[in-house]
């Protein structure tokens, strides 16, 4: 059952052709814009009802950049009802009001240990009363049956994995994307990029053959008769990049589980070892929303929304701070491309961030800046706050600039920028989503 070393499936890298996605989001947007309006849908054939979910993305403690994938697929596909929840949202018991909960990649011991014993019992409660949760990466790590602290607060799935080992092989590449200490073991990455799975399971069954998706540090899950395994890794592309020797790769990865499920109460749990979420993989992304239409059939609650609404004061007020808003974040936008010409990362926990993740946290703003009517959907309260941080964050950047140039250490002040764009990001993309659902109930998508 071995491969030799060097043999690799040729593929073709990912696609950003914007008529491709458009023919394969189409039809899940047109399902959500009528689950939204309370309206049946076509559906293989048949007209039925779906739930419109109420959607709960983490970005607290722990979680890096990759939350901005879901954002990405789901704004793609129609998935417009989202909230954005971080450890102390869930503590408070704002899980209540949602039906699905995506958490992507980033630190798995940072996002347990800032949820913490507290956190763990409102997301056990939430799928035992029919929640669902969509696990990638850190995500997908985070409720696999641990006996190290903090990862023993939770424990959903006794599933081990395959790339854990007492005996650290020697990269190839990038040490320090390789491995993270585990007690007195390790988990190690032997591949980054693409990655081949397949579906077997009937769960999908129309997912057939081979899709393509991404791995940064995602498990390869063993076999469990805890979980349902759903999709195996079944081979590399040409866009593959070895970490380490490719024989171990093959051993670690293939034929091992990349997709698993779980049934918990009511509720359910699929974890991802790739990240079918990231936005150039189309295919892929489907899954994603897939995964949500299977998962909210016993969901603790009917996914219903309300149209938003606010007591706004004179508009010439909110235009003004909304120009004020632009201007402080077109400054922060120079100075991260500014950084990224340094030679420089930072070590947060497990993780090390480059300069390049600031930007893909502005351009999540920026991107979307014109398909927001701020008269429609904003308030003095909540334009104040974002323009506040957005100030904050454009001093933070000249300061830490500065100091890269004087060679002193940047690391704390690195993890206070990113701290800071991630709620600056999700205080944008809740007025943006607010539009996006007022838009859907004025009859139309734009």
């Amino acid at each position: 059952g071995r491969r030799p070393p060097y043999e690799v499936i040729s593929d073709m890298p990912f696609t950003k052709n914007e008529s491709l996605k458009h023919d394969i989001f189409h039809p899940y947007l047109t399902i959500n814009t009528n689950s939204a309006l309370n309206k049946p849908a076509k559906i293989n054939g048949s007209y039925k009802k779906i739930p419109y979910p109420k959607i709960g993305i983490y970005n607290g403690a722990g979680a890096s950049h990759s939350w901005l994938w879901f954002v990405d697929i789901l704004d793609s596909m129609g998935f417009f009802n989202i909230e954005f929840v971080d450890e102390q949202h869930i503590k408070n018991g704002g899980l209540k009001k949602l039906q699905v909960l995506l958490l992507s990649g980033g630190d798995t011991f940072a996002i347990a240990e800032s949820l913490g014993k507290e956190g763990a019992e409102k997301i056990k409660v939430f799928l035992e009363e029919g929640g669902l949760y969509i696990g990638s990466c850190a995500g997908a790590y985070l409720p696999l049956k641990s006996s190290l602290s903090p990862l023993n607060l939770f424990n959903f799935a006794s599933v081990k994995i395959s790339n854990l080992t007492k005996m650290l092989p020697q990269p190839v590449k990038l040490p320090e994307k390789f491995c993270t200490s585990y007690g007195c073991q390790y988990v190690f990455h032997p591949v980054r990029e693409e990655v081949k799975i397949s579906f077997s399971d009937s769960l999908f069954p129309e997912q057939n053959g081979e899709l393509i998706a991404p791995i940064y540090g995602g498990p390869a899950f063993l076999p469990s008769e805890n979980a349902r395994t759903l999709a195996h890794y079944t081979g590399f592309t040409s866009q593959t990049l070895f970490l380490a020797d490719q024989q171990l790769a093959y051993d670690t990865l293939i034929g091992k589980s990349a997709v698993i499920t779980k049934k918990m109460g009511k509720g359910n749990l699929f974890l991802l070892g790739p990240h079918l979420e990231h936005p150039h993989y189309f295919k892929a992304n489907t899954l994603i929303a897939d995964m949500i239409y299977q998962g909210i059939g016993e969901s603790n609650g009917n996914g219903t929304f309300s149209i938003p609404s606010n007591k706004t004061s004179r508009c010439k007020n909110l235009l003004t701070l909304w120009r004020d808003i632009k201007s402080q974040v077109s400054n922060c936008r120079i100075v991260s491309l500014a950084l990224e010409r340094e030679q420089i990362n930072w070590q947060i926990g497990y993780k090390v961030y480059e300069p390049e993740k600031i930007s893909v946290f502005l351009e999540a703003i920026w991107s979307r800046w014109n398909k927001i009517n701020i008269i429609n959907c904003g308030n003095d309260t909540e334009l104040y706050v974002i323009l506040n941080m957005a100030k904050k964050l454009t001093l933070l950047l000249r300061a830490i600039k500065k100091n890269i140039m004087l060679k002193v250490n940047t690391t704390n002040s690195a993890q206070e920028i990113f701290n800071l764009l991630k709620k600056l990001t999700a205080s944008f993309l809740s007025l943006y989503f607010k539009e996006r659902i007022l838009t859907i109930s004025n009859g139309g998508i734009n």
